[in-house]
């Protein structure tokens, strides 16, 4: 194992705003990598500590392999000495494997393993699963991303003894007392991220949570670096109105079933120049109704979003 990795240091530094980064292509669909550079170092001018790239928000599961490898090495490039980075990785073991170590050699400091898509998914095989990614990284962290309910305390608990180096879940099953009675049933001492951003957040801080992801931070990092103060505080009034202002943009990226997720952030973000509306299918841009009502949705915190410094608009 790795002598310089501390996993009480790295469960510290990853007790914050997670932020999960978009994907900008360019005019021809590929991959943009100057946005993507330009993109990842707003995020850290405006105080994002965390990133995960190629999460949900980046579009994992639309990338190649190789276009996964080089949006991580992006990122990297554009780190500064408090970033930590947390790679997105999942698919097929093999494939999950194979990105796990190209992320440790890469200089990521954990992975976070994308829920399996399988869908015949036991929580026995859950356990399998994310247990032989984190052998096969054993000098970083590992953060399984867990969207089912399936998955119990036990199995957690399980699968934490098997390998010492998961220090803590991306949870993200839309239910906050499954959330609180799974917390209750694990091991002590891992970190549990709220995987549903600010939505839902305050409620899963008050079980227990000690970090959440954000896609939002895309566009606004300082509405949601104001949550996490809030919580930190104890001041679930404070955050509560924090969570009424982003209300809106939020429920249009949950509904249908998180159909337009990515598309919502996006829109928003051409919308403030920061790159083109482009996504790939199955996600589709949105309707000429629904970027209105992106519009509309941002008028309670638009006054939060930084200047465009270093991007180009699209």
């Amino acid at each position: 194992m790795n002598a310089f990795w501390d996993p009480a240091r790295l469960v510290e530094r990853l007790s914050t705003v997670i932020g999960i980064p978009v994907v900008p292509y360019d005019e021809e669909g590929a991959v943009d990598r100057d946005l993507t550079v330009a993109l990842t170092a707003r995020l850290i001018r405006n105080g994002v500590t965390v990133l995960t790239p190629n999460g949900n928000t980046g579009e994992f599961y639309a990338l190649s392999p190789d276009e996964r490898r080089h949006v991580l090495t992006y990122v990297l490039s554009a780190r500064e000495s408090a970033t930590t980075v947390i790679a997105g990785v999942g698919l097929d073991l093999e494939t999950a494997v194979a990105d796990a170590r190209f992320a440790r050699d890469s200089g990521a400091d954990a992975v976070m393993i994308h829920q399996p898509v399988l869908p015949y998914l036991s929580a026995d095989g859950w356990v399998e699963y994310n247990a032989t990614v984190a052998a096969a990284v054993p000098d970083i962290g590992v953060l399984p991303y867990l969207t089912k309910r399936a998955v119990t305390g036990a199995h957690i608990t399980r699968l934490a003894e098997r390998a010492p180096n998961v220090v803590g879940l991306k949870y993200s099953v839309p239910d906050p007392v499954v959330f609180a009675t799974t917390k209750a049933q694990a091991k002590d001492g891992l970190l549990w991220i709220a995987g549903l951003a600010e939505s839902y957040a305050p409620a899963y801080w008050q079980a227990g949570a000690r970090a959440f992801t954000s896609g939002l931070v895309n566009l606004a990092p300082a509405v949601s670096l104001e949550m996490l103060e809030a919580l930190r505080r104890g001041d679930y009034v404070a955050a509560a109105r924090v969570w009424r202002r982003i209300r809106h943009f939020e429920e249009l990226r949950a509904r249908d079933a998180s159909a337009n997720n990515v598309s919502v952030v996006k829109e928003a973000m051409h919308q403030l120049g920061l790159c083109r509306r482009d996504v790939r299918a199955p996600s589709h841009p949105l309707a000429e109704e629904l970027a209105r009502e992106v519009t509309e949705s941002m008028a309670h915190w638009r006054s939060a979003v930084p200047e465009a410094t270093g991007e180009r608009a699209a």
